[in-house]
Order: structure tokens, then sequence, then C-alpha cells
């Protein structure tokens, strides 16, 4: 063949690494914009982790300041002013701050960074906004980032659940005899708790007693002792019935470790401006008599007998023994100055005969009563006095509060209301004692009694920052 004719076959080989170089800078490229987004990816993560932690650590922070702002005592004076001092008394000096203090320069409670078990922060800042508001911002802090929320918080009359009882006492219970205690509407009116922690045995029901309801007791120790005919809630105690039984008994009505209940102050000063007649030891209180609005003297240990009429308020100032014997017919309200704790059996109300009660809305229609008229729902007002019932009362418009509450031989009648006993004396109910409770007029507190104000969280004024 001839050498001029042989043709060569070129060489690709430089096309080949042309195009490797070209496959591997696209290759380097998306692996770095894989890795970027993967940084990216991982910073966002790690950034939105952080927002969330720290927003978690601020609504923990408010969730614990909430709490310690609701267990703080009412006080007179300026709001944000007690708020600082119950917090500074309460966490300076606390292992919580680690030795931090609470600042306050009168406008802002500073509250120092707090540190959880999880290593996530929260501090907090507190200002008034107005003389019942204040103001809580909590700042939490996770990883360099911080997240706040913020509520209001308001003063809250406070309400006591103590008037959805027919009886509630703050010592033990007895009842002895043929004694009941009756719904006048229905059973539940009937309801009755014992609130004592000095004495284990709340309730002590022997003879042929009879309670229309279910009874309560505050203290998670407390038990009852039932001997005799026995009815609660409409089960009569059985030799062989135990509380473990499973079939419905008569144990299955008696709730022990309910809890504290508040007992609302009695406040009679709302009724003192009415009294304005002034009785004292040389008034004659007997016979057929009409007495309105009167203010009966310390050490007086009056006895009103006969045909007793008293219309309005009757204050009786402490100390003082009062008898109302005979047959009286009351329409008003009766209440006394506070005796103190532990004087009961020194200052007394006893009615001892036949007692006819209305309240202050069936009071004429003049101006002497006109304010005093819309104020119904008490009768009996007695703070620090021992109260007894030997008589019949027929029926009581109105909530009964003393100190001490006894009822004996044939005491009955209507109570429409509660009845409160604040010490930890013994609410007694003996012979053929027979309360009926008609509590158709509601729960709310009636004029007289006061349940101190309280801070509230406002949950329509959360925000997040």
């Amino acid at each position: 063949m001839n050498a001029k004719n042989e043709r060569k076959t070129p060489t690709r080989h430089g096309v080949v690494y042309i195009l490797a170089l070209v496959l591997l800078s696209v290759f380097s490229a998306l692996s770095l914009a894989m890795m970027t987004t993967t940084s990216i990816g991982v910073t966002q993560a790690d950034n939105g982790a952080a927002i969330v932690n720290a927003r978690m650590a601020a609504e923990s922070g408010l969730a614990y300041f909430t709490r310690r702002l609701l267990d703080i005592p009412p006080s007179d004076g300026v709001l944000l002013d007690n708020t600082a001092d119950a917090l500074i008394n309460d966490l300076n000096g606390s292992p919580m701050l680690m030795g931090q203090p609470i600042t306050y320069d009168d406008a802002t409670i500073m509250i120092p960074t707090i540190t959880m078990n999880d290593g996530h922060t929260f501090s907090a800042t507190i200002v008034s906004e107005g003389a019942d508001q204040i103001r809580l911002r909590v700042s939490g802090q996770h990883g360099g980032v911080a997240r706040s929320v913020s509520m209001s918080f308001g003063m809250n009359q406070g309400s006591s659940g103590i008037f959805e009882y027919g009886i509630a006492s703050r010592g033990p219970i007895r009842l002895t005899g043929n004694a009941s205690v009756r719904g006048y509407n229905e059973p539940s009116e009937a309801k009755i708790l014992s609130a004592t922690y000095t004495n284990d045995e709340a309730f002590r029901l022997t003879g042929n007693c009879t309670l229309d309801y279910d009874i309560y007791a505050s203290n998670p120790n407390a038990y009852a002792t039932l001997t005799g005919n026995i009815s609660i809630a409409g089960y009569q105690l059985r030799w062989w019935d135990d509380p473990d039984d499973p079939g419905e008994n008569i144990y299955d009505h008696i709730h022990m470790g309910v809890g504290e209940v508040e007992f609302p102050e009695v406040d009679p000063t709302v009724f003192e401006p009415f009294a304005t007649t002034i009785i004292n030891s040389s008034t004659s209180t007997s016979g057929n008599k009409t007495f309105t609005n009167i203010r009966i003297a310390a050490n007086s240990n009056k006895t009103f007998s006969g045909n007793i009429t008293l219309k309005g308020v009757v204050y009786i100032e402490q100390p003082n023994r009062i008898r109302f014997t005979g047959n009286v017919n009351i329409t008003g309200v009766i209440v006394t100055e506070d005796a103190g704790e532990n004087v009961y059996n020194s200052n007394t109300v006893k009615f001892t005969g036949n007692t006819s009660v209305q309240g202050v809305e069936a009071l004429p229609d003049t101006p002497e009563f006109s304010q005093l008229r819309t104020m119904p729902g008490s009768f009996l007002l007695a703070p620090g006095f021992g109260v007894q019932f030997t008589g019949n009362f027929g029926t009581v418009s109105g909530a009964m509060a003393a100190e001490k509450f006894t009822w004996t031989g044939n005491a009955g009648g209507i109570v429409r209301g509660t009845i409160i006993s604040y010490s930890d004396a013994e609410f007694k109910l003996t012979g053929n004692s027979n309360i009926q409770i008609d509590r158709s007029s509601g729960m709310d507190a009636p004029p007289g009694f006061s349940s101190p104000s309280t801070l509230a969280p406002l949950p329509d004024t959360y925000e997040e920052n």
C-alpha cells in the first residue's frame, strides 16, 4: 500500500480530559451547593430550636410568676408596692435567685435571671398599669436568643365556696338525739362541711340523726363516727356496711380530705351606721315594746322578754350577754362588734323563746329604711360571739355567722342561707333540733361578708413579643 494513502485516526484524549474536568466542576458545585443548603438548613433549624426554647423559657417564667402573684396575700396600699414587698420578702436570698436580688425603684420591679434545670433561663419585670392593675413581662433566653411574653393582672374580688354549703364549721360537727339537717327545696341544700384540722373526728352522729345530703371534711385524716339509727343522703347505717364495699351505702356519702375552703370575713360594719338608738343597762327591754335601729351598749347584758318587736338593725357591742325570750318579732338584721377569738363563752346571744324573723326587704318603705331594704340576705352576723337556739325560730330570712353555734331542745326552723361557724369549737345540734336549709336565693355572699381581693390574671391581655 502506498504510504501516501495511509489515514491516521485522530486522538480524543484531550476531549475526555476536558469533559471530566467539566463534570468534576459540576459535581463540585453541586456538592458545595448541597453543603451550603445543608448548612443553612442546620443553622435555620438551630435558630428555630433556639427560638422555640427561648419561647418555652418565657412561658415557663410566665407560669412561675403567675403562681407567685396568685399567692401574694392581699393588703392595703399601692398594688405595685405590695407586689414588690411580697416578692422581695419571698425570693431574695432564695436558691432560686442564686444570691441575686430583686430590685424595685418605685416604678419597675426587676427580677434577675433565673436558670431552670434544663439550662433555659428567664428574667422578668413588673410595672404598674393603674391603681388596680400591674403588667408582668417575662423574657426567656436560650442559645443567645431571647423571646418575651407579657400579661396583665388585676385585682379580683375574692369569692368563697362556703356558700354552696348549708352548714360550714371550722370545728367538728356533733349531732345527737333526733337532730336533723334537711334541704328545704332539695336535699343538696343540706350539704355540710367540717373544716377542722385540730380534731380528726370531724363528725360524730349518734342517736336518730338525719342528714339529707352528703357530709364533707377538709382534713385528709378526718373521720366520722356513726352510732345508732343514722341516715345520710337517704342511706341508713347498717351494721354490716363497710367503706370498702363495692355496693353503694352510707359511706359513699361521707367525703374526707376535700381540702381547704375559704371562709369569708364577717364585716358587720356595713350595718353599724343604721344603729342610732342607744340601749344601755338602764333601758327597759321587757313587756310589749318596739325598738328600731338600736345599738346595745357594751356590758348591758340585756334580756328582751315579753312581746318584743325589733325593726331594722340590732347592733351589739362587746362584751355582752344578750337574751331573746318570750315572743320576739324581728324584721331586720342582728350584728355584733367583733369580740375576738376564744371569748364566745363570755359574749353570747341566746334565743330561748319563739322567734319570728323577716329580712330587711320586709321593712316598711319609709326613708329611715330605704337604704337598708336594699341589703337583704343576712340575719345574724356575730363574730366572736357564741350563739344558742333553744326555741323555735320559724323562718330566718338570711345567712347566719358566729364564732360558735349550739342548738338544743326543740330548736328548729328554716334558714334561708348558709350557717357558718368560725371557731374550732364543736357545732352542736342536740335533742329534737331540726334545721331546714333554703339556699334557693343563690350562693353569692350576702351583705356583711367579704372575701379579700386577690390578684388574678387577665388572659385577654396576653401578648408575645
